[in-house]
């Protein structure tokens, strides 16, 4: 543990959405060994429990609220339970995502309302509900989970890679915004590549398990130590697997800035290589002309 960390963020708050496992969860185990107070959100009651004593065994004061966070409502009442619980809430973190593997032509329209609902509707509500307070208090951090598919693109899976690029975007928007007007308040994008998570195993990421067999898969600890050593220094960009994913995201860059064709060295291979599973589409080759 940074013991600097731990002098900064002692008895803070913390309001965590997606908190009841993978990257949330780990994020709330770290901000209690760190001293902070959590409030942990999630839609399942029962890995809610789980996952408050966890916090709790740790010596940290927490509550558990069930929210759905496509549904401002909700978050509205997390963020009354925590301020009348706990206090202010400092850390803001709009975690709460879902995935889905299937070619483009095979999502629903429920596929498409339901991803940006719980994806990008989750962070604005988040923003909308904590954002004023932060502001008036000009103090605070807020830390919007994205994905590397907000920086790169994944075969079968467009939902999910178009609601992560826009909360790429909304995220580096609010942070020149939050910057320039000298709100106190900050802001950081995490963007993970592949994480050991529930969202690599559910019904709808089936056939992406095969992906958690890379030798770059990271365990959601090591993503949280990484988040909290960016809210530390103040970064924007967290991006766990940069070395990893550099060699694809200058690609891509570059593709750009020359209008040349999307081809297979802006594309990370383990990623294609499970959407090639889970669709029978060959990933792996090149593209025609």
């Amino acid at each position: 543990m940074n013991m600097d960390q731990a002098t900064a963020l002692s008895g803070k708050v913390a309001v965590i959405t997606g908190a009841a496992s993978g990257i949330g969860l780990a994020l709330a185990l770290h901000a209690a060994r760190l001293g902070m107070k959590v409030a942990l959100s999630d839609v399942s009651d029962d890995r809610l429990s789980i996952a408050r004593t966890q916090v709790e065994a740790l010596g940290a004061q927490a509550i558990a609220v069930r929210a759905d966070v496509s549904k401002f409502g909700d978050v509205e009442q997390l963020r009354d339970r925590a301020e009348r619980e706990l206090g202010a809430p400092w850390l803001v973190a709009n975690n709460a995502g879902i995935t889905k593997i299937a070619l483009t032509w095979s999502h629903s329209a429920a596929d498409w309302r339901r991803m940006f609902d719980i994806n990008l509707y989750g962070v604005v509500n988040g923003l909308l509900a904590f954002l004023p307070g932060l502001r008036a208090r000009r103090s605070g951090y807020i830390l919007n989970t994205a994905s590397a598919a907000g920086l790169l693109t994944i075969p079968a899976a467009s939902a999910y890679v178009a609601s992560k690029h826009a909360v790429v975007g909304l995220s580096e928007t609010l942070y020149r915004e939050l910057s320039a007007s000298r709100s106190g308040v900050s802001v950081s994008v995490l963007c993970p590549a592949l994480v050991k998570t529930n969202i690599m195993q559910s019904s709808d990421a089936a056939g992406a398990g095969s992906a958690m067999q890379s030798s770059h898969a990271m365990s959601p600890e090591d993503v949280a130590v990484q988040v909290f050593d960016a809210i530390a220094a103040k970064r924007f960009w967290i991006l766990t697997h940069a070395a990893h994913m550099e060699p694809y995201i200058r690609a891509r860059a570059e593709q750009m800035v020359t209008q040349e064709n999307p081809d297979l060295s802006s594309a990370d291979p383990d990623v294609a290589r499970s959407s090639s599973a889970a669709t029978g589409v060959d990933f792996l080759a090149a593209p025609s002309a």
